[in-house]
């Protein structure tokens, strides 16, 4: 965890898309916004139980992903998956938004993290999920 006592925003990410993360959450930090990060070290046995208690304080999670699930039930990416299911049961579930960025090798910037993070203060006021799954940094 980097971050996330105090989050209102929490990202998730996995392997080297931390790094700009990071970077951007120590930005946003300085200009009062209250984002946090969970970084996974692994995959499979998926961490549940600390996930659930980790992300469950928050006021809305963005989980990015490097990668596209073909047939997943949201279009999403397999981290968003494993972290829905992981919410299912627990007693409180923020608004939680998907977000693709970094496919194919290009950089995950900045700005891309800035974005997530907008649409996720929106979706905390808002209190609800958006089930779309956003791609950043690619052509529209």
């Amino acid at each position: 965890e980097y971050m996330t006592d105090d989050a209102d925003v929490i990202l998730v990410g996995m392997g080297t898309i931390s790094l700009p993360i990071k970077v951007a959450i120590r930005e946003m930090r300085a200009k009062g916004r209250k984002v946090g990060l969970v970084r996974l070290r692994w995959f499979r046995p998926f961490p549940t139980e600390k996930l659930v208690a980790a992300l469950s304080k928050a006021s809305a999670l963005g989980i990015i992903d490097r990668d596209y699930s073909f047939g997943s039930p949201f279009g999403s990416g397999v981290v968003a998956n494993e972290i829905r299911a992981a919410l299912y049961n627990a007693d409180r579930r923020p608004p939680l938004l998907s977000f693709i960025c970094g496919l194919g090798g290009r950089e995950v910037t900045l700005e891309d993290v800035y974005k997530a993070t907008d649409l996720c203060y929106a979706a905390a006021k808002a209190g609800k999920s958006d089930p779309k799954t956003h791609w950043l940094g690619v052509r529209e």
